[in-house]
């Protein structure tokens, strides 16, 4: 019964492209994040007992000279005779103009078979973040301002320091429900590290028949004064292509659709590829549309 919820939750995971949204000094803000999650909860691990290598690059307002782009590598495996996982997960992120983040940590998570239907996950990761400022990315039309700016930086700094993730997750056949705090070392955010984030998603996998699987999901961040939600529903056919929507209201106004993003994947082999595209909607309609994500994952 274990290896059959493992497979379901598997399943799940094929189904849920959710996002955990980020502005500056917070987490990646990426929309495929739940196919490979260690970086935000590192109990996330250990549904597959395969390696997995996931990929994922992401351009906001391409086109746009110096706009944020973010990188992501996790890698995890899983020992059923240890009832653990393994994992190492690196993360760039482009955050402005000669603005950029590095995040590094090795991953461990220990499962728990509570019964034949449930499977407790918790999981610890620990690393370092590295921040980086080069000053001659920015250009002045005056350069004579900079003298005026008594907080301008004219040499590149860089600051490193230690980081550290935990989580715990609880799956079954059909839900799966998950709880994280981030950056555990860091109670506010500064110029080069992020603040603490809490996380908080529940999802489901349904089956409609023979051909057709639903995976409704909800998700929810938490950092100082910034609360972000989604809501987010996938569908998949014969388990071989999938597709859906995510809506990202503005909490302070339930009413206005913020954003939607629009994803698509197939799954071919050991190999996952997704793509997707996000829309400024409602009061943020006014910024570029043209976001692009590109998720590559290998299993061995």
């Amino acid at each position: 019964m274990i290896t059959n919820i493992k497979r379901a939750v598997v399943a799940s995971l094929l189904l849920c492209g959710s996002t955990f949204s980020g502005l500056a000094q917070q987490d990646l803000m990426v929309s495929q994040q739940m196919f490979s999650r260690i970086n935000v909860n590192p109990a996330g691990t250990g549904n597959n007992d395969k390696f997995d290598v996931f990929l994922l690059g992401r351009i906001q307002w391409a086109g746009v000279e110096n706009s944020p782009k973010t990188g992501l590598l996790n890698f995890t495996g899983y020992s059923e005779k240890l009832k653990s996982s393994l994992g190492l997960s690196v993360n760039y992120d482009k955050i402005g103009v000669g603005h950029n983040s590095t995040n590094a940590q090795a991953v461990y998570a220990y499962h728990v078979d509570l019964n034949d239907k449930y499977i407790l996950s918790m999981g610890l990761s620990g690393g370092a973040n590295f921040g980086t400022y080069d000053p001659s990315v920015n250009i002045l039309r005056d350069q004579s301002e900079s003298s005026n700016m008594e907080t301008y930086t004219q040499e590149k700094d860089t600051e490193i320091s230690p980081d550290a993730n935990f989580g715990l997750e609880l799956t079954s056949m059909h839900w799966m429900v998950g709880a994280s705090c981030t950056h555990l070392f860091n109670n506010e955010s500064t110029t080069y590290k992020p603040g603490r984030h809490y996380y908080g998603y529940v999802r489901g996998f349904f089956p409609l028949g023979e051909t057709f699987d639903v995976a409704p999901a909800l998700v929810y961040m938490h950092k100082h004064k910034t609360n972000v939600m989604e809501a987010n529903v996938m569908a998949f056919y014969k388990r071989f292509v999938w597709g859906g929507a995510t809506w990202k209201p503005d909490l302070s106004d339930p009413l206005d659709m913020s954003m939607l993003s629009v994803t698509l994947g197939i799954e071919w082999t050991n190999f996952r590829f997704g793509y997707t595209y996000d829309l400024n909607l409602g009061k943020t309609n006014n910024l570029p549309s043209n976001t692009h994500e590109l998720l590559l994952s290998v299993q061995f």
